[in-house]
């Protein structure tokens, strides 16, 4: 189970960043996109760092084998990631596209991991419009701002062209949607009145995030505390129950090294083009990095989480 003291502070801290954006606060605009790179790079992206030791509890259990598995699971994770690149660069529009559905589905199943929803039809259809929502909220809610970033991952100057207006009238739009969602659920008793109530909560908290704060704030802030940070405890839970004494400490010193490797390896491709692109190029970049380490990550998240629903159901 996730900590409820955390989720608490989590929802405290975001109350307070929209307090902060209502107040038009000129440190925090300014300060917005190097307080989110920040917390992008030391925790968003460390948190899929794990993903070769989910695999080594999850299907390479016999001794005997895991050397042979060790090297398939290692060729099979860095050829994805190649093969997800090298579609960026031949058929950006495409995987841009295909980040989108990854990413919705990703922090739908991530948001929902614990939802007591016992239909599987409704509950893939609650992850799809949960993740919907976290995702494409703060893009409609900001548009003028995501959608230079958005036309240089899709390599196309017009592609996705909407007025800041109708990004406004979307992203209302998906606020209102996610209530009237869980207010049918609590009516047909998916979930009960409390488990309604808390999502509720959480949708005018992270509506209030994404449509006052700034862009890279607000997906930051849901990215790294509403998401990396759950996943993190999700995956340490999996861990104490096969590794004796199992902490955050250890969790830290499993992820550094390969954490590591990844910032070393944005932070050189940066550096080797930062003389050559804009800010804008450089966050597709960043997101581009994102997008191709995202599609394995999900792949093992979903096979913990499978797992740990079918370990609670017998």
């Amino acid at each position: 189970m996730r900590n409820p003291r955390i989720q608490l502070m989590v929802q405290l801290f975001t109350l307070f960043i929209i307090m902060v954006s209502l107040s038009k606060s000129e440190w925090l605009i300014s300060s917005s996109l190097v307080i989110a790179l920040v917390l992008i790079l030391f925790i968003g992206i460390p948190h899929g760092a794990n993903d070769h030791l989910l695999f080594f509890n999850l299907i390479n259990k016999r001794s005997e084998e895991k050397n042979h598995k060790n090297t398939l699971f290692f060729a099979s994770y860095i050829g994805l990631i190649l093969l997800y690149a090298g579609c960026w660069y031949l058929y950006p529009t495409f995987s841009l596209g295909l980040f989108i559905l990854i990413s919705i589905y990703h922090f739908g199943q991530s948001n929902l991991y614990i939802s007591p929803i016992e239909s599987k039809f409704v509950k893939l259809i609650s992850i799809f419009l949960s993740g919907g929502f976290v995702l494409l909220t703060p893009i409609f809610a900001h548009i003028e701002t995501a959608l230079p970033v958005i036309q240089t991952l899709a390599k196309d100057p017009y592609f996705f062209t909407i007025s800041e207006e109708l990004g406004n009238e979307l992203a209302i739009s998906a606020g209102i949607l996610m209530i009237i969602h869980w207010v049918i659920l609590m009516l047909t008793k998916n979930i009960n009145f409390k488990n309604g109530l808390q999502e509720i909560i959480n949708v005018f908290l992270l509506f209030g995030l994404f449509y006052y704060s700034p862009l890279w704030i607000g997906f930051a802030i849901y990215f790294t505390l509403w998401h990396a940070i759950p996943s993190i405890e999700d995956q340490i839970n999996f861990f104490k129950t096969s590794k004796a004494n199992y902490n955050l400490g250890k969790y830290v010193r499993e992820i550094f090294p390969f954490s590591l490797i990844a910032l070393l390896g944005l932070l050189f491709a940066y550096k080797f083009s930062g003389d050559f692109i804009s800010v804008n190029q450089g966050l597709a970049l960043l997101f581009g990095f994102i997008a191709v380490i995202t599609l394995p990550h999900m792949i093992m998240m979903d096979l913990l989480y499978h797992h740990v629903e079918e370990t609670i159901t017998t």
